[in-house]
Order: C-alpha cells, then structure tokens, then sequence
C-alpha cells in the first residue's frame, strides 16, 4: 500500500512539474504594432495585392516591408490592410479590414487585436491568458499602469517558439518602451494564469481620430 502512495505521489508530483513547465517559462519578448504610411516617404513603387492578386495600394518601399513585417498598416487614405495570407517573400497577401471595428487590426482568429492586451505566440493556445511578472506594476506610454495580464489574440510569421511579440498600438510606443524597459521586457517570465486583462485607453492612429478603450 505504501509504495502504491508513493508511485501515486511521485506521477501526482511529476504531472505537476510538466504542468508548470508547460505554462511557466521564459520567453523572449519582442513588440509589433500598426504600421503608419504616414511615417514614411520616398517615391511609391511597390504594389500591395490581395491574396488573389488586386492592387490595394502603391506605396514606398519601406512602408511596403514595415506593413508585412507588422501585419497591419493604415494607408495615407485611412484605410487599414490586414495580412491574410502567406506573403512568399512578396506583397500579395493583404486585404482591405473595416478602419472601426479593427483599428488595430485582426489576429490569427479574425478576431480585433487590442493594444496592451494582444499578444501573438505560436506554441500558445489561442484565447489563453498569461500573467507577465516583469509587465506587473509598469507605467505604459499612456500613463496608464499594466496588471500583467495579456491574452493570447494572434500569431506570428516572423518567429517562433518561446517568444510573444505585444500589441502596443503605433511605433512611438514600442520606441518609448524600449527606450525605458529594454533590459526589463527583453526576457520575461510567463505563466498560464486565469486573468482579467485591464482596460488601457488606445493611442491614436493617424488619419483615425480614435479615442477609444477596449
């Protein structure tokens, strides 16, 4: 009977250790967000095509790369393309997304992303939340404080496992975020946790008067 409590114990113990290795880890923390045309100029020679080949837009080469590599863009016009399919390389892969229901674009789900709360990851489960450590207690761009809570709304082309990339909304936050936070957020410590992410005030597109909060 006692080394039947014992074997019981030691898988009790064991599948607790597989649990915790599962969802708690450190990952490598990177930022994505919307890019803007706007932040851009230069002569307009590249196509932006939908999956099926219609031009959407011509723009500088720059923006061209910045809106693959972030997976939304907003266009100098204020409409916002989304990615939809694999790029291959090129610019065929985007759609036109309605500007007010996903300012700051679609996840993986078509679901609206939501800056401070989104995070994309590929060995995550969507819809999980996660409790971040080093985000607990922070002083967003906004002035507001995050809870460390953040959901799993997306995933990324561009990396691979053991990494989030965070929504933060437009370049200038990423920018002040790294600026402050660079040695704090580059790694940071993950657990699978049944949270509530906050409310955090959204910042403002161009050509977008938002002033919204999710």
């Amino acid at each position: 009977m006692l080394s039947t409590f014992r074997f019981l114990l030691a898988v009790t113990l064991g599948l607790t250790l597989f649990s915790a290795s599962v969802f708690a880890k450190e990952v490598k923390m990177t930022y994505y967000w919307v890019s803007e045309e706007s932040d851009f100029a230069g002569p307009k020679n590249i196509q932006l095509r939908s999956c099926s080949g219609e031009v959407l837009a011509t723009v500088n080469r720059q923006f061209a790369a910045s809106a693959r590599m972030e997976g939304t863009a907003i266009l100098g016009n204020g409409k916002v393309i989304n990615l939809q399919c694999d790029c291959n390389g090129g610019y065929s892969c985007f759609s036109f997304i309605d500007e007010k229901l996903y300012p700051y674009g679609q996840g993986n789900k078509h679901n609206v992303l939501v800056p401070f709360v989104s995070v994309a990851a590929n060995d995550i489960s969507y819809g999980t939340t996660l409790m971040v450590e080093q985000l607990k207690g922070i002083k967003l761009p906004n002035g507001q404080i995050h809870n460390g809570c953040v959901r799993v709304d997306d995933q990324g082309w561009s990396f691979g496992d053991n990494q989030i990339d965070f929504m933060v909304g437009i370049k200038k936050y990423y920018v002040q975020m790294d600026n402050k936070y660079e040695n704090l957020l580059n790694y940071i410590d993950i657990a699978h946790e049944e949270c509530v992410p906050g409310v955090y005030k959204a910042p403002e597109l161009a050509r977008i008067a938002l002033s919204v909060t999710f």
